[in-house]
């Protein structure tokens, strides 16, 4: 038996359990120094391919445990004090060569990783460039729309289905404005200085530009909300969040088609002790749904499913920084070929005194 496995070697393709078993046999009944020095090398051996197959440590301990069970099971006869010397040397230097291979393999991945966020930093950089760049134009470009719907209003009837498009055309206005200085804050990661606001408004107002622009066979309801959802933000944060997320929703639609559900409501889930609680905003689509592996990536920034040209992939990125500097948290489920929910939980405060509110309950329109 003993002879049997010295010759047995590691031959390729053998399974690490097989060649594990081997090398055991050999440094335990080899006679010639050489053949222990050989099989302690193909130990070292094993424990890098052990890394490369990305073997987590546990398993390498549960496969030298097995090795001897099976070893003492098949010679009954050995006694532990004659063995223990041979038996532990393969088993120093597997875990050795795997405890170096890992740790290189770990360095690796933290300077790809690294590099991966110095470029990913460039490039918001450059956005940041472009977006400051563009600003002045962009702006001046829109004075004239904005200038030009204005005069219009003033020359067609209220309440007329055209001045209703009027004041689509001047909120998709502001609604721009405001999303370059969100770019801009974004890149540039600008403090924020959010205050008191009753976000309702802003939802309400954000949903209808969304059915004005969403294609027509995207269905958008909104359950019954709230009376007011006072938190700590800017109306321009709240309406970036559920615009992103409708936009992507309506793009998952197979054939363009489906419904997007909005939700807001109070919320006692992940509230801190002796808070006031959290209100949820939650976006369900009737959409395409993502896999696992996507739910893991949709976050990072410029990771998009989307056709060149069709998305950045900011928009879900955007969104996750946004809500981590109001202090929320977002979560999401998402079945393959059923839709996806997100739910963006925000802490709630108390409604402000009137006379801490100058412009009225609804200043936050516009």
């Amino acid at each position: 038996m003993a002879e049997s496995l010295v010759a047995s070697g590691a031959a390729p393709g053998v399974t690490p359990r097989a060649r594990y078993d081997a090398l055991l046999g050999r440094a335990l009944f080899a006679a010639d120094p050489l053949d222990i020095e050989a099989a302690l090398a193909e130990a070292a051996d094993l424990g890098r391919e052990l890394v490369r197959r990305e073997t987590p440590p546990e398993e390498l301990s549960e496969l030298h445990h097995d090795a001897l069970v099976r070893l003492a099971r098949a010679h009954p006869e050995l006694r532990l004090e004659a063995v223990a010397e041979r038996l532990t040397a393969p088993l120093m230097e597997a875990y050795m060569a795997y405890s170096l291979a890992f740790r290189e393999q770990l360095e690796r991945r933290t300077e790809h990783q690294l590099n991966l966020r110095l470029e990913q930093s460039r490039r918001l950089e450059a956005i940041g460039t472009l977006a400051a760049g563009i600003a002045h134009d962009f702006n001046n470009i829109l004075g004239a729309i904005v200038g030009r719907a204005e005069l219009l209003s003033d020359e067609i009837a209220p309440a007329s289905p055209a001045e209703r498009h009027v004041r689509i055309i001047l909120q998709a206005s502001f609604r721009a404005r405001d999303l370059i200085a969100r770019m801009l804050t974004f890149a540039r990661e600008m403090g924020d200085e959010p205050a008191p606001m009753d976000a309702l408004p802003a939802i309400l107002d954000t949903i209808e530009l969304l059915r004005a622009t969403l294609p027509a066979g995207v269905e958008l309801h909104m359950q019954t909300p709230p009376d007011a959802a006072w938190m700590l933000a800017e109306p321009s944060q709240i309406q970036q969040i559920l615009m992103n997320l409708c936009v992507n929703a309506a793009d998952a639609m197979p054939d363009g088609r489906g419904r997007i559900e909005i939700e807001l409501a109070p919320s006692v889930r992940h509230a801190p002790d002796g808070a006031a609680g959290l209100w949820c905003l939650r976006v369900s689509d009737t959409g395409e749904g993502m896999s696992p592996e996507l739910q893991e990536r949709v976050f990072d920034p410029f990771f998009t499913t989307k056709a060149p040209g069709k998305g950045s992939g900011l928009g879900l990125s955007v969104i996750h920084g946004l809500v981590s500097k109001l202090g929320g948290i977002i979560e999401l489920k998402s079945t393959p070929g059923a839709g996806s929910q997100f739910s963006i939980y925000l802490p709630r405060i108390e409604a402000p005194a009137a006379e801490e509110d100058p412009h009225g309950p609804h200043s936050d329109r516009g």
